[in-house]
């Protein structure tokens, strides 16, 4: 990549107070997405061996749930399908497990550990939590004789729902005391409201946008509704049907949710966000198949309904092998739907990587080149920078493009962003606070709501008369801008 180089003396950075920030290499290991994958998988598997399945049908639809394409391309990277994921099967599992035994504990372990913890790491685990309420009580009212049902009923509610609704309520909190705004993700600058104005994008049709949810689910899960219609046939009105409501209760709750956000205009058209449909299919699939000798319970609660022998169809392998080949068909969907532009605009560019054609003049293999690129000039920015040794907070940028420049940069710390609580004082005063060079956007689409912009308008134009142009880098990714650098001036210093 050839750039302009503008030289100039820098000035030495000013001492700045103490900040707490998280280094983003530390947040986006490379390996943990794999471990919260692994644990998912043993969480499926766990299922199944709580049921006394055989051994073979189990590890058979947990490896298919683990060499699917997109839970193999989540688990590489630092993004947080994989958490969620794993906090969501766990909080399945254990429900699973109350709806037999009538167990506290599990209730303990899905609300107050699994559900709130993915809350905190997607917010449409909240209704998730509020579907696990709604199923708990029920159940219980249900099991519970009079006059205490009502009150039991409350409580193990309660129970479940409480910690996810209080980490609710607690995020909610923080994030006012920090931005202003409880719910930022949804009406600040940043949001993806805010970013889908930003962008020009029409807010689909309510029908087409549920229309594009269901294609989405059918490309990661496309067994899904026979396997559902099949396990319900197997298990309706007889012992423990009610099992089978929970995955549908709990994923179904996540998956409506992500449904109802991309039809209403609040979301992106994103395949990622209907991920949860696989391990709706797996989960399903260890459901919908005759069941051998239940694993034993330390606890049995006081409304637990009576222990079923095991089926005496157990070992026909006729009985297990439909329901793996329909979870098996999902593998080449799902490969063949992460090629689809239209429905994975961000999986798409994986063509470019597993099969390169850099001769090829096609359209298709244009557009999954430029799709690729993407921030690749961004961690070339960052490779520049930290070639420079700046010292700590000496470069200010915004986070709305900015954050891939952060990502690949090794010495993250050298950024000064608008979560650090003296971001204000030293875009004010980039001079005075040490500040050595502000990198910048220009101000059309999503770069109106960059903070550098709306403080400075004239600032990627001109240099707002504080900083002089040092270099200019044109983007090689699809739909990024070009960035512009500008070394801060000396104070009374004319800009160049």
């Amino acid at each position: 990549m050839c750039i302009p180089v503008f030289l100039g003396d820098r000035p030495k950075a000013a001492a700045r107070p103490l900040r707490f920030e998280i280094s983003l290499k530390s947040v986006s290991g490379r390996k943990i997405p794999a471990y919260y994958f692994a644990g998912a998988a043993v969480q499926l598997l766990g299922i199944g061996t709580d049921r006394g399945l055989p051994r073979g049908y189990s590890v058979t639809v947990a490896v298919l749930f683990a060499v699917n394409p997109m839970i193999v391309f989540y688990g590489s990277n630092g993004m947080s399908e994989a958490p969620f994921i794993f906090f969501m099967s766990w909080a399945v599992r254990r429900l699973i497990m109350w709806m037999l035994d009538d167990d506290v504990h599990h209730l303990i372990t899905a609300g107050g550990i699994a559900m709130g913890l993915a809350y905190l790491t997607r917010y449409d685990a909240v209704a998730c939590v509020a579907a696990a309420g709604l199923l708990v009580g029920v159940t219980t009212y249900r099991r519970a004789k009079p006059p205490p049902r009502v009150r039991r009923a409350l409580l193990d509610a309660m129970m479940v729902s409480g910690p996810g609704f209080a980490a609710f309520l607690g995020w909610a909190a923080v994030s006012w005391l920090i931005t202003g705004e409880a719910f930022a993700q949804f009406t600040s600058q940043y949001g993806n409201s805010a970013i889908l104005e930003q962008s020009g994008q029409t807010k689909p049709a309510f029908g087409a946008g549920l229309i594009f949810a269901a294609v989405c689910i059918s490309l990661l899960a496309p067994s899904l509704v026979p396997i559902a219609v099949w396990g319900t046939v197997r298990r309706w009105r007889r012992p423990n049907w009610q099992v089978l409501l929970v995955p549908l209760t709990i994923y179904g709750a996540a998956l409506a949710f992500q449904a109802y956000s991309y039809a209403s205009g609040s979301t992106f058209p994103f395949l990622r966000f209907y991920i949860v449909a696989i391990p709706l299919s797996t989960c399903l699939a260890m459901l919908a198949v005759p069941e051998g000798q239940l694993i034993s319970t330390v606890r049995r609660g006081r409304y637990a309904p009576p222990v079923q022998p095991p089926d005496i169809v157990r070992r026909r392998w006729a009985a297990y092998a439909p329901v793996a080949a329909a979870v098996a068909i999902a593998v080449p969907v799902t490969a063949w739907g992460m090629s689809q532009p239209k429905y994975a605009p961000q999986e798409y560019a994986l063509g470019a990587v597993l099969a390169p054609d850099p001769d090829s003049v096609s359209e298709r293999k244009a557009l999954e080149h430029r799709i690729a690129a993407t921030f690749t000039t961004e961690r070339h920015i960052a490779h520049y920078l930290d070639r420079l040794n700046l010292p700590e907070s000496s470069v200010i940028t915004d986070t709305v493009y900015g954050f891939a420049v952060l990502a690949a940069s090794q010495r993250p710390k050298t950024f000064v962003v608008p979560s650090d609580p003296d971001f204000t004082a030293l875009l004010n005063a980039p001079a005075e606070g040490g500040i050595n060079y502000l990198l910048t956007v220009p101000p059309t689409g999503r770069g109106t709501s960059d903070a550098l912009n709306i403080r400075y308008p004239t600032l990627y134009q001109t240099g707002a008369e504080i900083a002089t142009l040092e270099l200019e880098i044109p983007n090689d990714g699809d739909s990024q801008p070009n960035w512009r650098m500008y070394r801060v001036n000396e104070p009374n210093q004319p800009a160049a």
